[in-house]
This record gives structure tokens, C-alpha cells and sequence, in this order.
């Protein structure tokens, strides 16, 4: 039986939101709790539905900042200088944030800066499980990329291991995987469920995991959405359009 669900970088796409959540209470209804490693705004035409849609559900019991979350949610309020902060985003992304942050209430901009930046050691009982979960990296929660198989992915089993963690969530790369260690005879899970909202793995369809914590063994899920719908929405918008036309390619 699968424990829990993991959804991440949703990135203000409100039409593979609903789809992935369709998805999963019909395919998996064993499972109850939902956990989200951060970015839910940024790129898309729907930021301020999807973050009601997720304060509003009940299964979703945690969520950590990712760096969009981080950019939209100071608004140029709490960062002091918005225009050095987003220097690092891509010109596109930069534009996304700034028709995000004129159109977000100041209640949902404060909802998404006082995100935590990691949630730790969340107990799992049933299972015995640790988790802990972080949108970028250990090192730098926000921003760092961890790609699959690298030098810097395979280093975080180490650092489970000394904070006493045994299953890692991780977000920010748009790109699934699952990964499997075992030290002192203990195993230990880690796992980027891609993204719900803008994949980039050239697979188009939204992406989410589910975890059997019980058996630590996790699963990637792929779900099929109208991205022309949301392409419509994203020119109506007035955003640069390709950002609906990457959705297409998975890029």
C-alpha cells in the first residue's frame, strides 16, 4: 500500500494541478497525505488558484519554499531590491514573476515568503520514517540543482545519514527520479518527483511520485493534461508564449 504522495514545482499550472490530483485520489485512494517540496507559482497563468487549491486541501500537510515561491512572495516587500534578486532568473521567468507579484493579494505573497525553507526529521510513525524535504539542496535550499546521478546527488546520502533522515524529497530540476542507498543497514530513499507543472525530461505529461514507506519503494507517475487549455491561458495572460509552448516538448 502506498503511504504518500509527493508534488512539486507546480509553477501556477492549475490544469495539470487538478489533472495530477484526479489522478491520484482515483488511482490511489489508499493514500492521504500529500507533500510538496516547493514552487508552487512562477511561469504559469494560474498562480493565485493553485495556491488556494493547496491551502484548501487537507491532505497536503507540508510544503517547503522553492525559489520562485521565495521571489513572488518578497514582491519587492520584504527583499529589498527585487530587481538584483530575479537578476539570476532567466528573462522569461523574470517576467513571470513580476506579472505574478502585481497580481498576487499581499495575504497570499506573505503565505508563500513565510514558507519554510525545509521541513525536517517529519515523522512518519506507522512507518517509522524520517523524511525530510527541500526544494533546492541541503547546502542551498532554494537554488541549487540536484540532478540524478551526479557527484552531488550521490553525496546526500551521506548527509542523511548524519541529520538521521531515511527517505529525502527534493524539487527545483523539473526532472524525476528515485534513488536507493543503503548504509548500516538501513535504507535509505531519495526522490525528485518531477514536475507537475513544467516538466523537463522531454516527457510533456505532468509528473508526481508515490512512496510505500512501509517497503521504501517509490514510484514515478506520469499524467496526461490539456496543455492546450493551458497555453490559451497563458497568451489571454498577456505572458511571452513560450511558455506554453515548452509544455508541448517537456523542455
Amino acid at each position: 500500500m502506498y503511504t504518500l504522495a509527493v508534488i512539486s514545482d507546480i509553477h501556477a499550472n492549475l490544469v495539470a494541478y487538478d489533472a495530477v490530483m484526479d489522478h491520484l485520489r482515483v488511482n490511489f485512494p489508499e493514500i492521504s497525505e500529500i507533500l510538496c517540496p516547493g514552487d508552487l507559482v512562477g511561469y504559469g497563468p494560474k498562480p493565485r488558484e493553485v495556491i488556494e487549491a493547496i491551502v484548501n486541501d487537507q491532505q497536503v500537510l507540508a510544503i517547503t519554499k522553492g525559489n520562485h515561491d521565495h521571489a513572488i512572495g518578497g514582491g519587492g516587500r520584504d527583499l529589498k531590491n527585487i530587481d538584483t534578486y530575479i537578476a539570476k532568473f532567466n528573462p522569461l521567468a523574470q517576467i513571470a514573476i513580476r506579472w505574478q507579484v502585481s497580481l498576487l493579494s499581499e495575504e497570499l505573497k506573505t503565505f508563500l515568503y513565510q514558507l519554510p525553507h525545509t521541513r525536517t526529521c517529519l515523522h512518519h510513525s506507522e512507518a517509522n520514517a524520517q523524511i525530510g524535504i527541500i526544494h533546492g539542496s541541503p547546502s542551498f535550499p532554494l537554488d541549487e540543482y540536484i540532478l540524478p546521478k551526479t557527484p552531488a546527488q550521490m553525496a546526500l546520502f551521506p548527509f542523511m545519514q548524519l541529520i538521521e533522515i531515511n527517505v529525502l524529497l527534493l524539487g527545483h530540476t523539473h526532472i524525476p527520479f528515485i534513488d536507493k542507498a543503503t548504509a548500516e543497514d538501513k535504507e535509505l530513499l531519495m526522490i525528485n518527483p518531477g514536475s507537475v507543472g513544467q516538466p523537463r525530461d522531454k516527457d510533456p505529461r505532468a509528473s508526481y511520485a508515490v512512496i510505500d514507506l512501509k517497503n521504501m519503494k517509490a514510484e514515478i507517475i506520469r499524467v496526461e493534461y490539456d496543455i492546450d487549455k493551458v497555453n490559451s491561458q497563458i497568451i489571454k495572460a498577456g505572458l511571452p508564449e513560450f511558455l506554453g509552448e515548452r509544455l508541448s516538448k517537456g523542455i
